[in-house]
């Protein structure tokens, strides 16, 4: 999603001055299609003229494209007698980019969510639904974030089970999870950013590096192990 100020008591002072356009422009009512369902083509317009989607989504699908190329070095390494390791490899990689693909459109939804409890800020329960929906974007990014180490750790695990011709492909792929991760991290740091507890900051900035420095460990010993 793209950046959002966190506080809630912005939130309720202004829900009806700020993202006003945003809230004309975008269908909130209706179902968004899954952004796997659509063209390359068509996601890169949406990105480039509409509020959604943002950088969440982006970072998300960037990060399956990489584990992609990843499970592309397993599958035509696999040998015709399915060695039951590679299968097994070729599985959790199919898993692990569903999953990251979800994370794409759970951005999507949660900042669709965001902009609906904003429009109907005068109802009886705004506040409640306002808090649900902050929480929401709180999280999402930190939860992508930490599906992104999942394909490093795999990367690192199945590079052996690569043949040699296709393994800069699967190291191109760990360095485009890695970025996909980092720029999921941008989001958290706007939510830091308007965060009104002082101990909630610390604790999400906290988290924040901590997910950052583990990722660049598992990049590094990815591509030293290459010399």
């Amino acid at each position: 999603m793209a950046g959002v100020s966190m506080t809630r008591g912005e939130v309720r002072r202004a829900a009806r001055a700020t993202l006003g356009d945003l809230i004309r422009h975008e269908p909130i009512g209706m179902a968004t299609p899954s952004t796997t369902q659509m063209t390359l083509g068509a996601f890169r317009d949406d990105i480039q003229s509409r509020a959604m989607p943002g950088c969440g989504a982006v970072a998300a699908n960037a990060a399956a494209d990489g584990l992609a190329l990843v499970l592309k070095g397993l599958r035509l390494t696999q040998s015709k007698d399915q060695d039951t390791r590679c299968a097994r490899l070729i599985a959790q990689a199919q898993q692990l980019v569903t999953q990251l693909s979800g994370y794409a459109d759970e951005d999507i939804a949660a900042f669709k969510a965001y902009l609906a409890a904003k429009k109907h800020a005068d109802e009886n329960d705004a506040d409640k639904r306002l808090d649900r929906a902050v929480e929401r974007i709180n999280q999402v990014p930190l939860e992508t974030a930490r599906c992104c180490l999942e394909p490093l750790e795999y990367t690192e695990q199945a590079m052996g089970d690569i043949k040699p011709a296709l393994q800069s492909d699967a190291r191109a792929g760990a360095r485009l999870v890695h970025a996909g991760l980092s720029m999921v991290l941008i989001n958290v740091d706007t939510n830091i950013d308007g965060l009104e507890d002082e101990a909630e900051r610390r604790q999400l900035a906290g988290q924040r590096a901590a997910l950052q420095a583990e990722a660049d460990r598992l990049l590094e010993r990815l591509l030293r192990a290459r010399s």
